[in-house]
């Protein structure tokens, strides 16, 4: 009875002892485990996401690329007048593969990528575009923009009907370079003093000379595109247009080989259901830009004509891409 009464004496203090040596052991554990000040947390900023806000300075070079255009800001798809205040800048696109990246055979020694040094040239630019917004005839303007002599017909003809001063020219706002191996080109916003900003593209020449872009600043095409739509010609008529994927409850449906995109104007009412042949090598750089520019409002220049190859009044053909973007690089004729 005696030696059941101590056992069991002897098991209570056994666990009191391992019970007060716990106890202390988390206690002296706990002083000196590392703390944290609530004053600190409360005096903390939030974590926040930093990202260019859209005003003051424009992207850097390494930013902006020609592989897919934006062209006007905030809108990543209109060159000429832009809808946003004079502080805006444009948006950078994604750098891409470029149209010298493409080219057959050896290439030369590295080309220059975007026009260098603007502050240098700021000046210079900005007499560029003062000349070419503030010309009174064609021949003026023709002067200021690049590739002269193919563009001045088709001012000739497009100014018949269209006036040829946007604004009164008060002073150029932001540049900024593209990035297109080959090609001093750059965005320069200019301001008015009676209208709203106007993006345009700028280029430098082997002798210095800044031109401007004519035909991107004005999305010329070689027919007024509610004519296009009502007349329906089948003769390939070039364009500058923006394409995006249809929608998914759209009546276009490609078969076999054939690709469709949803085509509209920047300057005009209605769209179109643009088809091609996704494997033909001609449409491969279409279909780069189109990847580029994630199959929405991506720019492009195109020869387009009717019939297309259903029976739908909306469906066209393309016939033949002319350009990155809105700008003919090398060797193509509007």
């Amino acid at each position: 009875m005696l030696n059941g009464i101590a056992k069991l004496i002897g098991c209570v203090a056994l666990v009191v002892t391992v019970a007060v040596v716990f106890y202390v052991t988390v206690t002296q554990l706990d002083r000196q485990s590392p703390k944290i000040d609530p004053a600190y947390l409360d005096q903390t900023d939030p974590v926040t996401e930093h990202s260019w806000s859209g005003t003051g300075q424009p992207p850097s070079a390494q930013q902006s690329s020609l592989s897919r255009p934006v062209l006007s800001s905030p809108e990543p798809l209109s060159v000429g007048r832009s809808a946003e205040p004079s502080g805006m800048a444009v948006p950078a696109p994604v750098r891409g593969p470029s149209l010298t990246d493409a080219l057959p055979g050896p290439q030369a020694s590295p080309s220059p990528a975007g026009l260098m040094d603007i502050e240098k040239k700021r000046s210079k630019i900005e007499a560029a575009t003062h000349r070419f917004f503030a010309a009174t005839t064609v021949t003026e303007k023709a002067a200021s923009s690049r590739d002269t002599a193919r563009v001045a017909p088709l001012m000739e003809v497009y100014y018949q009907k269209h006036i040829l001063s946007v604004g009164k020219w008060q002073s150029l706002g932001w540049v900024t370079p593209m990035d297109e191996p080959g090609h001093r080109l750059a965005y320069a916003q200019t301001l008015f003093t009676d209208t709203e900003p106007v993006c345009v593209i700028i280029e430098e020449t082997e002798d210095g000379t800044v031109l401007v872009d004519w035909e991107s600043s004005v999305r010329y095409g070689e027919l007024e595109w509610k004519d296009f739509l009502s007349k329906k010609p089948g003769q390939p008529t070039l364009f500058r247009v923006i394409a995006s994927r249809p929608a998914p409850n759209s009546e276009a449906q490609p078969q076999g080989k054939e690709e469709v995109i949803e085509l509209k104007h920047p300057a005009g009412q209605g769209t179109v259901d643009a088809y091609f042949n996704r494997d033909d090598p001609q449409f491969h750089s279409l279909l780069e830009q189109l990847r580029l520019g994630n199959w929405t409002n991506v720019p492009l220049t195109l020869r387009l004509c009717y019939p297309g190859p259903t029976s739908s009044a909306r469906a066209v053909r393309i016939a033949s891409i002319e350009g990155k973007g809105w700008l003919i690089l090398q060797n193509r004729r509007s």
